[in-house]
């Protein structure tokens, strides 16, 4: 099944600064063939308690950093609808129809770094089986309080990385296709001012502010 044309963003408030707003726009006016889809934490909230349940929902509301709440959105939004998830401080730089082929099921790409898979970008069919491992893995992270202050590894790029590693060793016939690093420069991490815009907006429950001292979920 071919990734669906709809992107997918969240982000707190829609009361963004202009930049972003701006960004959104191009975004948009780039891929004229894409639905668009932004979700504040109202919208994210009611997602996931319709389409995982209470109990899901019970875990998700215990989250007390918003990345790690944004991380487990991206997996669940994508695991049920398909298409395209960008971080709100992220950019595509060309076209999707012009590296994201109609018979993709999905598009991975490693971090230049290459010890995790691009996380801010994610580019996925419906029911794949890469977001339904990472959906596993972060919740028995969470229901088990594996890495109680590292979002990255209870719910970030090391729960993606491991779900993909898994999947293809146990199953090489996933279909997937893979990409160089940073999907070979055509997805941007960050645009100039992004993160010092967002820093600025909520400075004192930014993740990386607050991520040190304040446990990932609530006990």
């Amino acid at each position: 099944m071919p990734i669906p044309k709809v992107i997918h963003q969240t982000y707190k408030t829609t009361k963004l600064p202009l930049i972003f707003r701006w960004h959104i726009r191009q975004l948009k006016k780039k891929n004229l063939n894409y639905a668009y889809r932004f979700y504040d934490d109202h919208d994210v909230a009611s997602f996931i308690r319709e389409e995982y349940g209470e109990e899901i929902f019970n875990l998700y509301k215990r989250i007390n950093i918003g990345a790690a709440k944004a991380d487990f959105f991206r997996y669940a939004i994508l695991c049920k609808k398909g298409g395209i998830y960008l971080d709100i401080d992220s950019r595509i730089l060309q076209k999707i129809d012009h590296f994201i082929q109609e018979n993709d099921a999905a598009v991975i790409s490693y971090e230049q770094t290459k010890n995790y898979f691009v996380q801010y970008a994610l580019f996925f069919e419906a029911g794949h089986p890469f977001l339904e491992r990472a959906i596993e893995i972060a919740i028995s992270n969470l229901k088990n309080n594996k890495y109680p202050y590292d979002t990255h590894k209870m719910t970030g790029p090391a729960v993606l990385t491991e779900a993909i590693k898994g999947c293809i060793k146990s199953n090489p016939e996933i279909p997937y296709r893979m990409m160089g690093p940073d999907y070979e420069n055509k997805v941007e991490f960050s645009f100039p001012g992004s993160k010092s815009s967002l820093y600025g907006l909520f400075k004192k429950k930014h993740w990386k502010r607050i991520g040190k001292s304040v446990p990932v979920i609530q006990q």
